[in-house]
């Protein structure tokens, strides 16, 4: 049914005059009549009892008028929240994100609530390679991971991240070779079960520097590494933005050559069209242009 044909209902019960319910609905009384009678017609009822005086509601159309009331607040609760996704106004969104982003997800995805607070933003921790299957696959709709090695996908850098070698602060790794310093040490590392990824990047610079085949102890949690390095027990080899965002004052050096760094940005399914994620991305844009300080945290 029409849902011109049931304010029309609305307006003539209310109005009890076709030209007065004709003005207020800002449309002639032969198109107001027309409308009454095809709402007639498709209920099978007479709504209104007609005379010189003006229209009255029928026995029928008095059962019917409080429904009616109901029917046309709820269609105008849908329209209003149909605009509401429409216009970005609510919504949710789907977002993943990897551990060397922990430093500015929180951030930006504050200040994308403060202005769409009845957008729900779920946030997924999952690798890189995790994310870019399940954007692909349309159960994420953003990422903010390292770039892909393929074209599948969209992608804005916001930034890198690095590996360091994590030390005491009583070390003086400055003064050493990366491989001194690793040979000299006991080698403690996040478990291929805690963090695959991360563990795959590790393992593949230890091998191109040729330094892989020194035992390292493997354990499962972040902090269990960082308290065996922090007691002096060896040293560690984790990415810049776990540090960072831990806060912690352990001395750390920056490695360098192949697979030593990586791209880090947002990314999404070009083949995916999604006007929320739109303004995701460009509320995150602006704050990463605003925000030099958060930015050196990923080194830009």
């Amino acid at each position: 049914m029409d849902n011109k044909l049931l304010k029309s209902f609305i307006m003539l019960a209310q109005s009890q005059s076709y030209r007065q319910a004709a003005d207020k609905l800002f449309i002639t009384q032969p198109a107001l009549t027309k409308q009454i009678n095809l709402l007639e017609h498709e209920l099978d009822l007479s709504l209104f009892e007609r005379d010189n005086h003006g229209a009255k509601l029928s026995e029928e159309g008095k059962m019917l008028y409080d429904n009616a009331l109901v029917l046309d607040a709820q269609v105008n609760h849908f329209l209003c929240v149909a605009k509401k996704i429409r216009t970005g106004k609510t919504g949710h969104l789907r977002i993943g994100y990897t551990s060397s982003f922990l430093n500015i997800v929180p951030g930006i995805v504050n200040s994308f609530n403060c202005q769409y607070p009845n957008i729900n933003i779920k946030l997924l921790e999952m690798s890189s390679v995790q994310q870019e299957q399940e954007l692909l696959k349309g159960r994420i709709d953003l990422g903010f991971m390292r770039k892909s090695e393929g074209d599948n996908l969209s992608f804005i850098p916001l930034g890198k991240d690095f590996l360091c070698v994590v030390t005491h602060t009583e070390i003086k790794n400055r003064k050493q070779s990366i491989e001194d310093l690793i040979d000299s040490h006991n080698l403690i590392l996040l478990s291929e079960s805690s963090n695959p990824e991360l563990n795959h990047i590790i393992n593949d610079y230890l091998k191109r520097r040729n330094i892989d085949k020194k035992p390292a102890q493997y354990l499962t949690n972040i902090y269990s590494v960082l308290a065996l390095v922090g007691s002096g027990m060896g040293v560690t080899i984790l990415p810049h933005s776990i540090i960072s965002f831990l806060k912690s004052n352990y001395c750390c050096q920056a490695l360098t050559g192949h697979q030593s760094e990586w791209p880090l940005g947002l990314a999404w399914n070009k083949e995916i069209d999604i006007f929320l994620r739109t303004e995701f991305i460009n509320s995150a844009t602006e704050i990463e242009k605003k925000d030099n300080t958060r930015s050196l945290d990923l080194k830009i």
